[in-house]
């Protein structure tokens, strides 16, 4: 075995077992060294390309999954309607028809998962430690102040929730990120005291002249939560 085609196996395949290989380094110190090298490298390029996979790795996995397929539902749901809607403008079927899609009003639990859903990817990892200090600064915008601390916070700020401005805020809840909106009633969506779906579950509570609603994974007590704000929250009645 030359020179080139020992350097060469001792780079890329220092762990050779080949008869010539292996004497090129019983007979010389320095061949030797030079394939130590090449395997500790190698060690060392292993170490920094482990990943460490989360435990809850499947988990993650199988809810962006979920999302997706809900998402391209209620896509396919809101084409359909548009679809409807065009045919009976054009032939002219019923006035009255018209007037119900227009006025179609979806329920508060539904807007609430489909936004959850559709944010998902922005707010899984986001973390802003909001203070109290903060959290009451954007309740104040409806009529609420935070007594006491609210837990965890890891964001909080306005949104657009169904064409109303709504407060939007995640706490650290016992399975999961939790997410609470506080939607004005002017908002003028159906009530859902209760509603869930294959991945996420809710509830809504009137508190003086807002709704909150509150989503969470299907494990999570979101009981809990909720009697935690009622307590540490005062509203504007």
């Amino acid at each position: 075995m030359d020179d080139i085609l020992f350097r060469h196996t001792a780079i890329a395949t220092p762990n050779d077992k080949s008869d010539e290989f292996l004497r090129r380094q019983f007979d010389s110190e320095q061949d030797k060294t030079l394939v130590d090298q090449a395997k500790q490298f190698d060690l060392e390029l292993q170490s920094i390309l482990k990943v460490d996979q989360p435990d809850d790795l499947v988990d993650k996995i199988l809810l962006e999954q979920s999302f997706a397929i809900e998402n391209k539902k209620n896509l396919n749901q809101r084409w359909h309607l548009a679809i409807a809607a065009s045919v009976a403008f054009i032939i002219g079927i019923s006035l009255p028809l018209l007037n119900n899609l227009n006025n179609f009003t979806e329920d508060i639990g539904s807007v609430a998962m489909q936004h959850v859903q559709d944010e998902y990817y922005f707010t899984e990892k986001i973390n802003e430690q909001a203070n109290l200090s903060t959290v009451n600064a954007k309740l104040a915008t409806y009529g609420g102040r935070a007594k006491n601390d609210l837990g965890e916070v890891l964001y909080v700020n306005y949104c657009g929730f169904e064409g109303t401005s709504a407060l939007h805020m995640i706490i650290q809840g016992e399975q999961g990120r939790i997410t609470v909106f506080v939607v004005p009633e002017e908002a003028g969506l159906k009530n859902s005291p209760a509603f869930h779906n294959q991945r996420l579950k809710g509830l809504t509570e009137k508190l003086g002249k807002v709704n909150l609603v509150i989503v969470g994974e299907k494990d999570e007590p979101l009981e809990k939560i909720k009697l935690k704000l009622k307590e540490n929250i005062q509203w504007q009645i």
